[in-house]
């Protein structure tokens, strides 16, 4: 397992990745969102200019019932971060510009909103797709932790999908502008595994090809062969 240099993040954010780490939130769980793109620098070689102050994690959900494994809105509050309720009513965290958020993955098309998480103490934004990043991730090493993330390709897959469905036309970008600096990267058999274990409807296969469209990725890199009933 690589070790992440100290200077691939900034202190404060360092100091929150590590913290959550030591008390097991990275076991199932995983960095997600712009965050993991500097590790994609360590690891893969690319370059990117981070431009974001939303920090992002997908959080396994542990069966209803769970104990709290960690008190993790006192954990982060303790690091100097405020716990506020958005106006949409999503728990977030704040602190020097920098925002704090759950997510967790939301199954078939049922709109649940937010999920309390009693194993960290912690309430997550539902959405779909959130386990291809949480199923297939890596980990890497910082400050004696370890931090599990999303393979490149399972980050690519999720990013594709969701990009189209942005209601921000600057996120949409940064998502295809993503996704086009992983593509030289990317493993093909890889990226057709992960394809091979959803189960896409024909509206999501749309999405797909709409974004590799948008950034010229060839769909047979994924696998994907989308009919001519499919496309209408």
């Amino acid at each position: 397992m690589h070790n992440l240099p100290e200077s691939c993040f900034p202190p404060e954010i360092r100091n929150l990745f590590v913290s959550l780490g030591r008390v097991g939130f990275f076991e199932r769980s995983v960095l997600i969102g712009s965050w993991v793109m500097p590790v994609y620098q360590v690891h893969r070689g690319i370059r990117y200019a981070l431009r974001t102050t939303d920090i992002d994690f997908a959080v396994s959900l542990a069966y209803p019932r769970a104990r709290m494994r960690a008190d993790l809105e006192r954990i982060i509050t303790d690091l100097g971060f405020t716990n506020f309720i958005s106006t949409e009513g999503i728990q977030k965290f704040s602190a020097g510009g920098y925002e704090v958020e759950f997510l967790a993955h939301r199954p078939g098309g049922k709109d649940t909103g937010t999920t309390a998480v009693k194993e960290w103490n912690i309430n997550a934004q539902s959405l779909p797709f959130i386990n291809i990043l949480i199923d297939f991730a890596e980990e890497t090493g910082l400050d004696g932790t370890t931090i599990r993330f999303p393979l490149p390709e399972a980050f690519f897959l999720q990013k594709l999908i969701v990009s189209p469905k942005r209601a921000s036309e600057g996120k949409r970008r940064k998502d295809l502008e993503q996704c086009a600096i992983l593509a030289p990267v990317l493993d093909d058999a890889v990226l057709q595994r992960l394809v091979q274990v959803q189960r896409f409807s024909r509206e999501t296969k749309r999405y797909i090809a709409a974004s590799c469209g948008s950034i010229g990725f060839p769909l047979q890199r994924l696998g994907i062969f989308i009919s001519v009933e499919e496309k209408r």
